[in-house]
């Protein structure tokens, strides 16, 4: 057996896997689905319109993810800037909180106070820059 597989007895002396195989295909089908959406946008499929942007003519803090994933994903960190700077700038640490997050989802761990603040002050931050944006 790996050692990252580690078994371990539950409080009932139930033999349970120190990680949710389930969680973790979970996590892989998400990464996958994201790669083939990712594949499909390079190749010209259409994208999701934002239903707040058609409403009120404003652009959310979510508006051009679609087009900072393009340009990064052709290395185009110029436009990835103009679609959505807040998005592409933070991007390395909304990586981070979310990579530690699955992590500890997936070992049925709570993240803890810590990272539930910095979740917290990442999405302040984030319509802080949708509210920003739509004044300048």
């Amino acid at each position: 057996m790996r050692p990252e597989m580690k078994e371990e007895y539950g409080p009932e002396g139930l033999h349970r896997e120190r990680y949710s195989s389930r969680k973790i295909r979970f996590l892989l089908l998400i990464f996958l689905l994201g790669i083939a959406c990712l594949i499909w946008l390079r190749m010209g499929g259409p994208s999701v319109p934002c239903m707040f942007h058609k409403v009120t003519g404003l652009q959310c803090p979510g508006c051009g993810v679609t087009r900072m994933i393009l340009a990064l994903s052709k290395l185009d960190l110029q436009t990835a800037l103009r679609a959505n700077a807040f998005l592409t700038v933070t991007l390395p640490y909304l990586i981070a909180l979310l990579l530690y997050s699955a992590y500890k989802w997936v070992r049925d761990e709570k993240a803890g106070a810590k990272a539930q603040a910095a979740a917290v002050i990442y999405c302040a931050g984030l319509i802080l820059f949708g509210i920003i944006r739509n004044l300048v």
